[in-house]
């Protein structure tokens, strides 16, 4: 493989902890005698053969440390650095990789652009080649490895230097470890380069200490509805949920839940069995949930936002005995549905409250530790959903570190966020209920942040768990909450650096918790508590009581401090699999004898243990992404997209959307259908997350040699072709109204074009067909009523979102704003 100054040097991550000292960072380490004995057996103890085999080294470290199996690094040659570019997966022994390295040096020419090539990159230099070093370079952010000359007693050393920006000298003294052990296992030529160690025994003892500090290994043997039970008995006369006008005593909720389970038992359903919810934040909805846990079986949530054809793939691979729907939400329910549906008001009585109140009693039947607890299904790859399925004794364990970590108690006042569709909301029900405290819903896709703030401070909330992309544009609401507000959970997204010091200046005192963890791991696998200064990374915190962590290369072996690689979690929080697929579950959650229960689950996070135990985030092994703090897997959008009618081939990449947050754009080849139909039928087929923000039409998708979808060069036409904009427009002065539209209805344009970053947008322009979502249907009507003096409801602007029909809702709640 020739390299050459079109050859980009891998690039490596920044691994600072803190702010950048104003001095150059160093760092040195003796050669091993072993490693000096590596050295010499490819070398032939030759100048330029040396540089060769440190280069074959630093190759092998680079790629651990960056997982790629394609690592660039330069080279200081005698002519001027060099780029040296080695797929390592293509060599099988130590002796190939050096000949490939060889051959790739002896090929290559000089670098023309000395700064853009060696940008945050590893440049290996031998003290005995010589050579400008990096001649016509104006700054030196990159990581200079060099080997010394042999001292008077034959020893070498290896000295690291870089700029304070890119990394500190803990990174520094890795990396030189790294690069003396892989020297070390050169002694044998013949050897394998998948058996070489880029980490040493030490560091890896480190980095497994971090993975199980704080582990409990015993857990909890224990249920979601046992300590709810007991939180019954103790207090039955306080106030358990709210919604709404709408309240249920602890003592009424588990009357209500006991109707459930009685209603479902009389209907067949028993243990082992799944019941579909489809219940909205109505005051129904926990007991409904409660309900179907006590009568044995697991709860399946339905999101009421989900197309008809989404909600009937869901039931039909969970193989539901019954479904447990509102009233007022009977209609939404797929047509033809074969399972017996239960009206949960029905099944409670007219109203919760007027169930017998008596004391609770034991139930005929109630579930076991390893019952199954619930089934929540998220995106799959291959165009199927998948159903992840949780035990009780696994989130038990999960409620047990929430309760203590943030301190819930009788006098808790949650507000509580996420759609109870979600496994985020597990993380809120269960454990306010397990302390004695009061749960109030909220539906966010019905209320602004004004109105979420206003039920903040009518109910004294003193928790609250939130996206951050959610929290963002809620926080300068809850300015009058900070008395009672004690803490603040965000999860789901990366939290910006700019949020967490909003936070603490808004809400100083209150905790920003940052929580971590995938479905198939109990919700929360790792936490932390941000500090004033955010850093300057990603951190997603240390392992909680009942995980374990490890971050592994790609052949499955711990990596040491700073060194990106996927993580994996074990321990009580794991999942039982994906419901029906085998071949996945097996993929995912693999064999690991050194683990609790002796597998672990494989996350597809890229992530890096900091020298104090907290990892950092790096982004996905996949294209997995968040939108919106739902996970979405862009192969499952295409796949659905390719068998939509006219749609020849679909190429689906994420992007950044209008308001910086990640999105979702296609590339679609078609014949006979339009955009618009192709939106629509999208939305008939997919959640709202997963339908893509921007749909463009192209003639032929670009492709790799290989003959794959090139999707960089999809994304590049989508980043050349918008500019970003800031997510919260300020008021400005209207234009000239748009033919067709008049003043108001300008006004109204020029809201939905600040907001979404585009062109113009005619009387007729659809708010979601030009991209926008949710989050952003906020941003417009904060600017409606800071511009036009209205407040237009959430609701209404889902169901009307033309500029002619939202100008037509401020036309009907003040008639003045359209003089």
């Amino acid at each position: 493989m020739t390299s050459d100054s079109a050859v980009p040097a891998t690039t490596i991550r920044r691994r600072r902890l803190g702010s950048a000292q104003s001095s150059r960072v160093h760092a040195r380490l003796p050669l091993t005698e072993a490693a000096i004995d590596g050295l010499a057996k490819v070398s032939g103890g030759r100048l330029l053969e040396e540089l060769v085999g440190l280069t074959a080294a630093t190759t092998v470290v680079v790629g651990s440390a960056e997982h790629t199996d394609e690592p660039v690094v330069a080279v200081s040659g005698p002519a001027g650095p060099v780029l040296s570019s080695i797929g390592l997966a293509a060599q099988t022994t130590v002796a190939d990789l050096v000949r490939a390295v060889d051959s790739t040096l002896r090929a290559a020419t000089a670098v023309d652009d000395v700064d853009a090539a060696l940008a945050d990159a590893v440049l290996v230099r031998s003290a005995r080649v010589g050579g400008p070093l990096a001649a016509g370079a104006s700054r030196r952010n990159f990581i200079e490895l060099t080997l010394t000359e042999p001292g008077a007693d034959g020893g070498r050393e290896l000295l690291a230097e870089t700029d304070p920006e890119l990394t500190e000298a803990w990174f520094l003294e890795v990396l030189l470890r790294s690069v003396v052990g892989v020297l070390a296992g050169f002694t044998d030529p013949r050897s394998a380069v998948a058996a070489l160690l880029s980490a040493g025994p030490e560091d890896v003892a480190t980095t497994t200490g971090f993975g199980r500090d704080g582990f409990e290994p015993d857990g909890v043997t224990t249920t979601l509805t046992a300590p709810i039970e007991e939180a019954v008995r103790r207090h039955p006369d306080r106030t358990a949920v709210v919604a709404g006008a709408e309240t249920l005593t602890y003592r009424e909720f588990w009357r209500a839940a006991e109707a459930v389970a009685t209603r479902l038992h009389a209907s067949g359903i028993g243990r082992g069995d799944r019941v579909a919810l489809f219940t909205g934040k109505s005051i129904h909805a926990v007991p409904a949930i409660t309900g179907t846990l006590l009568a044995g079986a697991a709860y399946v949530p339905l999101d009421p936002r989900s197309p008809a054809a989404r909600l009937a793939e869901i039931l039909d691979d969970a193989e539901c005995g019954a479904v447990l729907a509102a009233p007022d939400m009977l209609t939404e329910l797929p047509a033809g549905l074969t399972t017996p549906v239960i009206d949960i008001q029905s099944a409670v009585g007219h109203d919760a409250g007027d169930v017998d109140t008596g004391d609770p009693e034991p139930h005929r039947s109630r579930p076991l530790p390893d019952d199954l607890a619930y089934v929540v299904y998220t995106s799959g790859s291959t165009g199927r959903p998948k159903g992840v399925e949780i035990r009780h004794r696994a989130i038990a364990s999960y409620v047990h570190w929430k309760l203590g970590n943030h301190e819930l108690g009788l006098d808790t006042r949650l507000l509580q966020l996420p759609s109870l569709a979600f496994d985020s909301s597990v993380a809120d029900l269960f454990p306010v209920l397990a302390s004695g405290g009061r749960l109030v819903l909220a539906d966010t896709h019905r209320l602004l942040p004004r109105q979420l703030a206003e039920l903040v401070e009518q109910h004294r909330i003193t928790h609250l768990t939130i996206v951050p992309s959610l929290y963002q544009v809620l926080l300068d609401e809850l300015a009058g909450a900070a008395a009672t507000l004690r803490a603040v959970t965000v999860a789901g997204e990366a939290t910006s650096a700019d949020l967490v010091r909003r936070h603490h200046e808004l809400l100083a005192g209150v905790r920003l918790i940052n929580e971590y963890g995938p479905t198939e791991s109990s919700v929360g696998a790792t936490a932390f508590d941000h500090g004033t200064d955010a850093g300057p990374g990603v951190p997603i915190g240390w392992p909680i009581s009942n995980t374990v962590a490890t971050v592994t290369g790609a052949d499955g072996r711990a990596l040491p401090v700073g060194f990106v690689g996927e993580l994996r979690l074990a321990g009580h929080g794991l999942a039982n699999g994906y419901r029906n697929r085998p071949e996945l579950t097996a993929a995912a959650f693999v064999a690991d004898a050194e683990a609790p229960g002796a597998r672990s689950y494989r996350t597809g996070d890229l992530v890096w243990w900091r020298p104090d135990g907290m990892l950092e985030f790096a982004g996905r092994a996949d294209d997995q992404v968040k939108i919106r703090g739902h996970r979405v897997e862009p192969g499952e959008v295409e796949s659905v997209l390719a068998l939509l009618p006219g749609v020849l081939q679909a190429a689906v990449t994420v992007v950044s959307g209008p308001d910086g947050a990640p999105a979702l754009a296609a590339w679609l080849n078609v014949v006979d259908t339009t955009v618009e139909e192709i939106r629509a039928r999208a939305a008939a087929t997919l959640p709202p997350a997963m339908v893509p923000t921007s749909i463009t039409l192209i003639a032929e998708l670009p492709r790799l040699v290989s003959g794959k979808i090139d999707r960089k060069a999809l994304t590049r036409l989508v980043e050349t072709a918008t500019a970003p904009s800031p997510p919260f427009p300020s008021p400005s002065a209207p234009s000239q109204a748009a033919p067709g539209g008049d003043e108001l209805e300008t006004t109204v344009g020029d809201i939905f074009e600040e907001v979404l970053a585009c062109g113009p947008i005619g009387p007729d322009g659809d708010f979601f067909e030009e991209g926008g979502h949710s989050l952003l249907a906020i941003s417009v009507l904060d600017a409606v009523e800071k511009r036009l003096g209205v407040s237009v409801d959430l609701g209404d602007f889902f169901l009307t979102p033309t500029v002619r029909e939202v100008a037509e809702l401020v036309r009907k709640a003040k008639p003045e704003a359209a003089e």
